[in-house]
């Protein structure tokens, strides 16, 4: 609701968030990711621990966010994301990064983990209609000491990362039932409280 996308998923941390998104987006060896050379480094690291291999492109430097005309320099037949991450809580021009995802057929993931309540000429993050990844830790601005989450425009896409987050199992009563190898990514108790009292 704070970011206006349908769906989220609360995650252990913000490296997982995007590792996650990237997974769904069909992300994996032998795949590229465009990333900003100017970031933490768990955005390469997510592409990275995929077996996907990140490419590092400039950034503004006025604004210190991802070129888009780098990014689009960068983008070869293997790239399956570019991963704008918006600095600060100042988004990237997500104009010209959409027309960019239209014209190349390669999907953005918006690294958030900065841009809680962040807006684009007035569109929330989850307006945008890409997958953003969030981080809660302790330096960011909604924290809950550690913590992530990803939000999708689609069901389809939050449905395989909901299989993955949590043990590969889907939503019913069949408490052995496994679908997929996921693993547990699942956000604990504690930190999602100490989340919620900051969203009220």
């Amino acid at each position: 609701e704070l970011h206006g996308a349908p769906h989220a998923l609360a995650v252990t941390n913000g490296t997982h968030a995007l590792e996650l998104a990237l997974q769904v987006m069909g992300v994996g060896p032998g795949s590229e990711v465009v990333v900003p050379a100017f970031t933490f480094i768990s955005s390469s690291q997510a592409a990275q621990r995929l077996g996907a291999v990140a490419v590092p492109v400039d950034v503004d430097p006025h604004t210190y966010n991802i070129d888009v005309a780098a990014a689009r320099a960068a983008v070869t037949s293997r790239t399956r994301a570019i991963m704008p991450v918006h600095m600060a809580g100042f988004l990237a021009d997500m104009d010209a990064l959409a027309e960019l995802s239209a014209d190349t057929g390669v999907p953005l993931l918006q690294d958030a983990a900065h841009a809680h309540a962040a807006r684009w000429r007035g569109k929330r993050v989850g307006e945008l209609g890409s997958i953003a990844a969030f981080s809660f830790q302790n330096g960011k601005l909604m924290t809950a000491g550690e913590g992530g989450a990803v939000i999708f425009p689609d069901t389809e896409r939050y449905e395989a990362a909901f299989l993955r987050h949590s043990c590969g199992r889907p939503r019913t009563d069949r408490r052995y039932l496994h679908q997929v190898a996921g693993t547990n990514l699942r956000l604990n108790e504690f930190s999602a409280a100490v989340l919620r009292a900051q969203l009220s």
